[in-house]
């Protein structure tokens, strides 16, 4: 009589990633495909609502709540992707912004000034390209990445950024370099 031994595969550790846009959510899939099939951490991606910092984070807070709800696995930690250019239209709002990721255990990710001028740095020799307006950071990732649009999906995005790119982003988005390393993409 033979034997079947059943090997209990693991729980993968959620961690939250809420997004601005579609793109940010695209850049989250392209980390878990990254990650493989035996991933320790399995990232929730969630596009979230609103046309400022504080907005999105009250999104984020909605979010947060309905996972709680439907019972699964609480998260083991909680990160939020921002243009920092959303910045500075509101002190206030900039402010209760802060202290509701607080309140939330979210870490922002800060996107300087936007998510094309972070992909841009992912990008041989443009790791210190600092592009101050969103516009410039589209337009010089077109030159870089021609064919680039915006809201590229996974696929794509795999076809220019490998765990290389990743190791030369780390050194100049520290924001970025926080989940990178939290889920041992780099060292």
């Amino acid at each position: 009589m033979s034997r079947t031994r059943h090997h209990r595969i693991p729980q993968r550790k959620r961690i939250f990633i809420g997004c601005e846009g579609e793109s940010e959510r695209s850049y989250a899939a392209l980390l878990q495909q990254l990650l493989g099939n035996r991933a320790e951490f399995h990232l929730v991606a969630e596009v979230l609502n609103g046309g400022d910092p504080y907005a999105l984070l009250e999104s984020a807070e909605k979010a947060l709540r309905r996972e709680h709800t439907l019972a699964r696995d609480p998260f083991v930690e909680r990160f939020v992707i921002l243009d920092s250019d959303l910045r500075g239209r509101s002190v206030e709002r900039d402010g209760l912004c802060i202290r509701l990721a607080r309140k939330l255990n979210i870490q922002l990710i800060w996107q300087e000034p936007c998510h094309e001028a972070v992909l841009l740095r992912h990008l041989l020799n443009c790791e210190q390209r600092r592009p101050p307006t969103t516009r410039e950071s589209e337009e010089q990732l077109r030159v870089q990445w021609p064919g680039y649009v915006k809201n590229f999906g996974r696929d794509r995005l795999s076809e220019r950024i490998d765990k290389a790119a990743l190791l030369r982003v780390n050194r100049h988005e520290p924001d970025l370099a926080v989940l990178l390393k939290l889920i041992k993409l780099i060292e």
